[in-house]
């Protein structure tokens, strides 16, 4: 080593002696450290001391100060990388390589549980195939232009993956090379959901789409998993022993006969079936089904034939019938509201309707169906928008079905002995599961703040089951047996609770393994399970991811975030890889989001280590929504990726994510909007996947269609060139994004 360099090496050792003394973790300190470093060796004295050294000798001494130094990065790298805006850069960079490193594949996600869509980006190549490990069959990618291809899988039929959590070696073959890309491989868990009760109340009932089964629960019998279609997303006992089973991913309508060995007896509707309900007199059951604009099929329960379909203007969710068969309400969430549909000669159609300011998360109907209980996170029909920054007031409202009012009101965030700040709330948060008994009782489970309410009729308190010391965390559905035990299901434990009115203790009945046994053979599904239960808790000002990301997906609501701006909520699936996040790419990580939660909503009563990695890995192993309602027309698809690429579209939206992970200033793309803002708003570039089931867009959701996007809210041409493609073009490129 030369003197020269032995002496720019003291120096720096010098220099990182010194920031760690000053103790400030940032760069331009660690700059004012060397450049003092540099001065004191510039003295004489100094200078002296290092020519009577060797190199040898300088290098260890240049060593041993540079090691507090070092050790001070390293315990101060987070808020080193927070002051220098390096937080998330690797990952950020990372990801970015990812996709532009061709061929390229997205989503980065393989789920064992539902049929799911892959884009192969390969530009020059005319064909492209893909192998998901060695446990799936060869798929053979469908050339839809441009280079980009696209490839289906379906685990049921093609095999699952191995392995069945974490790096995944996918092979994508061309006709011009053979490559291995890294994706993530998830097998979710059985999630026991919202559950049914027999009408003898012996039995209750509940699916799990991630198990394709249909769990059977009675008290002092065995456990019943029986297998079903693909994705099931609701149950009811159409008699005592029939269940009906609906299905989001598979296109057949299911009933199951408990009492016999053969499978279920199918009928094919179609995918993307949601809720279930069946009138009082068990001859009608309606299934709600996804899609745009949406419908409910009313089949006979006894031979699963089609007697009608109406079609709404909007998409179901919940359904309910009343006092009989000649009244069904029907929930929606864009807009936010319940429907009254009564028979008619000509069959249902739509006669009343509430307005709700957010829809109903959860619906139950009364013993006698004269009345209907639902939750909402808001609820004021006289008022105006809520501009209370994420404004949430969890509560249960009674509807009288005859005159479609709400008579009753009931606020159910409360606040116990154990808050430690004004306004902290640890009861009641985010109702999720309902039941009205003969008694006259109403069950209410509580997801954000790990509870079950027993409200008698006329009592103005509840009784309070508190189950955050059980594997009952999260609950979603609760029901109640004839002999008076309640039954509750937690998804996220992948867990049943027995509690019968003598026990202090409930009995659980287990679907998955218990934490510590994950612990042990799966940390990422432990993670995940811890992740979900933080995406359902509550925080002490009584707000829960949950609140505003319905299981993962939009309420179809708009919040003020902070700037008296109303804007609608995103869904947050499809997430993995796509850094950075929210609509103005601020959080560099998902996990960074948690700091919203422990500054500006108070943080959480219970604590819990790494809460934000478990909150990242929960979402980043949440799917991507399909769109249900658009039939695939190849032709079509390939018409609209060449107008996509006429207008431009992926210089910003690149496949095959759709998305360059970048930034623009809203004035470069909105110019008009942006002049309305007290300052420039940086824009993230928006992945398009699954764009066509994520209506409203732009930034603050100006824009109800993807026609709008092209041609209204493209008045000067600079989110596309948009206006160089004829009429036909747009409308094929529409069907393009909506076939993503």
């Amino acid at each position: 080593m030369s003197g020269r360099a032995a002496r720019q090496v003291f120096a720096l050792g010098l220099a990182l002696l010194g920031w760690a003394v000053v103790g400030q973790p940032s760069l331009p300190w660690l700059l004012v450290c060397y450049a003092a470093a540099l001065g004191l060796l510039g003295l004489p004295s100094a200078q002296r001391l290092l020519a009577a050294g060797t190199p040898a000798q300088l290098l260890g001494l240049s060593l041993l100060m540079a090691a507090p130094g070092v050790s001070f990065a390293w315990r101060s790298r987070c808020e080193l990388a927070e002051a220098e805006s390096l937080h998330g850069l690797w990952s950020h960079g990372a990801d970015r390589l990812r996709l532009q490193l061709t061929p390229a594949i997205a989503p980065p996600l393989v789920t064992a549980d539902r049929p799911q869509s892959f884009f192969v980006y390969a530009p020059g190549a005319t064909r492209a195939d893909l192998q998901l490990g060695q446990a799936v069959k060869p798929l053979t990618g469908q050339a839809l232009g441009e280079g980009l291809f696209r490839v289906d899988y379906d685990p049921r039929r093609d095999g699952k993956p191995q392995p069945t959590d974490g790096t995944l070696h996918a092979t994508v073959t061309t006709d011009r090379e053979r490559v291995t890309r890294e994706l993530r491989s998830v097998t979710p868990l059985a999630h026991p959901r919202w559950l049914a009760l027999s009408p003898d109340g012996l039995r209750a009932a509940a699916v799990s789409s991630e198990t394709d089964e249909l769990i059977v629960i009675a008290r002092g019998a065995p456990l019943r998993r029986i297998p079903v279609h693909d994705g099931p997303s609701d149950c009811v006992f159409l008699d005592d022993s029939h269940v009906a089973v609906s299905h989001e991913h598979g296109t057949a309508l299911d009933l199951v006969a408990l009492d016999a060995t053969a499978g279920p007896t199918r009928t094919e509707l179609e995918r993307g079936q949601l809720h279930l309900a069946l009138d009082p007199q068990r001859s009608l059951l309606a299934v709600a089904l996804a899609g745009d604009p949406g419908s409910v099929v009313l089949v006979d329960a006894h031979t699963l034939q089609i007697q009608q379909r109406i079609v709404l203007d909007s998409p179901p969710d919940w359904l309910a019938f009343g006092p009989d068969d000649g009244t069904l309400i029907v929930s929606t969430r864009a807009p936010a509201s319940l429907r009254r549909l009564r028979r008619s000669p000509s069959g249902y159609v739509q006669d009343a309707s509430l307005p709700l300011r957010r829809p109903a998360v959860t619906l139950a109907r009364s013993f006698d169906g004269s009345q209907l209980f639902f939750a909402a996170t808001d609820y004021d029909p006289g008022a105006g928008s809520q501009l209370g920054n994420h404004f949430v007031q969890d509560q249960v409202l009674t509807l009288e079905v005859a005159s479609m009012r709400v008579s009753a009101r009931l606020l159910t965030a409360r606040r116990s002995a154990r808050q430690s700040k004004p306004g902290d709330q640890d009861r009641g948060a985010s109702p999720m599961g309902l039941f009205h008994g003969a008694d006259g009782a109403l069950l209410i489970a509580f997801a954000g703040s790990d509870e079950v309410w027993r409200l008698a009729r006329g009592a103005s308190d509840p009784e309070i089951v508190d189950l955050a010391s059980w594997p009952l965390h999260a609950p979603h559905g609760v029901t109640q047996l004839t002999d008076g035990t309640m039954v509750v299901s937690s998804p996220s434990q992948g867990t049943l609770g027995l509690l019968p009115p003598d026990a202090r203790e409930p009995t659980t009945l287990r679907l998955t393994p218990d934490d510590a046994a994950l612990l042990a053979s799966n940390r990422a599904a432990i993670q995940r399970r811890v992740g979900e239960r933080g995406f359902y808790e509550a925080t002490r000002s009584g707000i829960s991811c949950q609140s505003c990301h319905m299981h993962g997906d939009s309420d179809e609501a708009a919040y003020n975030l902070g700037d008296h701006r109303l804007i609608p909520t995103l869904g947050v699936r499809g997430l993995l890889q796509t850094s950075p996040y929210l609509r103005d790419g601020s959080y560099p990580q998902l996990a960074d989001l948690d700091d919203v939660a422990q500054t500006l909503y108070r943080g959480y009563l219970r604590s819990q280590r790494a809460r934000g990695e478990t909150l990242q890995a929960y979402i980043e192993a949440l799917p991507r929504r399909h769109n249900t309602s658009q039939p695939r027309d190849l032709t079509r698809e390939r018409r609209g990726l060449r107008a996509f690429f006429a207008a431009h579209c992926p210089s910003c939206h690149a496949p095959p994510a759709f998305t360059n992970l970048g930034k623009l200033p809203m004035q470069l793309l909105f110019p008009d909007e942006a002049a309305h803002l007290p300052e420039s708003e940086p824009l993230d570039t928006p992945s398009l996947l699954s764009v066509g089931a994520s209506a409203p867009y732009l930034n603050d959701g100006r824009a109800r269609t993807l026609q709008e996007v092209l041609g209204k809210h493209n008045a000067r041409n600079l989110h596309g060139d948009t206006r160089s493609l004829s009429a036909e073009e747009r409308a094929d490129l529409v069907f393009f994004l909506g076939s993503l």
